[in-house]
């Protein structure tokens, strides 16, 4: 399956309509992209490495996390791959009056009254029949869940401590979410608003206008709407991400592993991640690398790790590439 711009498009209008809690600026203008030569800079060393992406993460510079999680020379690529994707796949007329509509129903001038007055029904549905069932249906989930990460192969033991530990959290925050709260809607369809309208993308031929770093600067804002109305239900991602803390584990040659302890929901979780050194910078072993590939209209990625035959040498090599 390859993520086509009426794709990424229809993507960036439904995220929207999630998203938000007022943003703190009015300015929504796209950071600029991070340059190679400061990139290469904040990756020179492993623990830096995972500390920059962090930091980009946090100023929702999603142009500036691909920077620092991609081989410049595959950074080009995706971007070639952007403009072939678009001349190749160009949107639908049907494609185009969809989001056309939907755009133009989230920036109206009543977009907020108008929005509420459909999700009222949705969470009066919530509240008689979904509210009730809560607790048991989050039991069941986490239950299955859980088995999932125990009997997942390609999971080493500190990432399925990890994942539980996370899970645990999860599950303990959704008993006590206030899901039907009308006033939490409103803020949240508030900011979704707010967040369509910083797109300031009326149509699907301005997507398609965009080069790949202009896609993720509109991803980015996307993003950060996504992460404030997290926050308004009780996940503050941008606190976790203030909150880590990171350390050195080992270092051997091109290879090293960087351990990073976070807040996450009340629980402190520590992650390990591999990092492999390319040309003199540091970059995730399991990156960002097969979404930013699906953004710029790649194939849907493959099971890693293993399971199609790769050995490690390969994948390091593949990333280099």
């Amino acid at each position: 399956m390859k993520i086509t711009a009426p794709k990424f498009a229809a993507t960036l209008a439904l995220a929207s309509l999630f998203a938000l809690s007022a943003c703190s600026k009015d300015d929504a203008a796209a950071p600029a992209a991070e340059t190679p030569a400061s990139a290469a800079k904040k990756t020179d060393n492993p623990v830096e490495a995972v500390n920059s992406v962090m930091a980009k993460l946090k100023a929702n510079d999603l142009a500036g996390v691909a920077a620092l999680m991609l081989p410049p020379a595959k950074l080009d690529e995706l971007r070639t791959k952007w403009t072939k994707e678009k001349t190749e796949n160009p949107a639908s007329a049907e494609d185009k009056a969809k989001f056309a509509e939907q755009m133009a129903k989230f920036t109206a001038s009543d977009a907020e009254t108008a929005l509420y007055a459909e999700l009222e029904p949705l969470l009066v549905k919530f509240d008689t029949e979904m509210a009730p069932q809560l607790p048991m249906m989050v039991g069941m989930g986490q239950g299955f869940a859980m088995q999932a990460i125990n009997e997942n192969k390609d999971m080493n033991e500190a990432q399925k401590k990890q994942a539980t530990e996370t899970l645990g959290a999860l599950a303990g925050w959704a008993q006590t979410a206030k899901f039907g709260d009308r006033e939490l809607a409103k803020k949240g369809i508030a900011v979704a608003v707010k967040t369509a309208r910083d797109l300031n993308l009326k149509t699907l031929d301005e997507v398609e206008a965009l080069d790949f770093d202009g896609l993720l600067g509109k991803a980015g804002i996307v993003f950060g709407g996504i992460k404030n109305v997290a926050a308004l239900y009780g996940i503050d991602m941008d606190a976790s991400l203030a909150s880590a803390k990171t350390s050195l584990v080992s270092q051997e040659g091109d290879a090293a592993k960087v351990a990073t302890t976070y807040n996450f929901l009340g629980k402190q979780i520590t992650n390990e991640t591999d990092l492999v050194q390319v040309e003199g910078r540091w970059y995730g072993k399991e990156s960002l690398d097969a979404v930013f590939e699906a953004m710029a209209g790649g194939d849907e990625p493959e099971v890693a790790d293993g399971a199609d035959g790769e050995t490690e040498a390969e994948e390091e090599a593949a990333l280099a590439d």
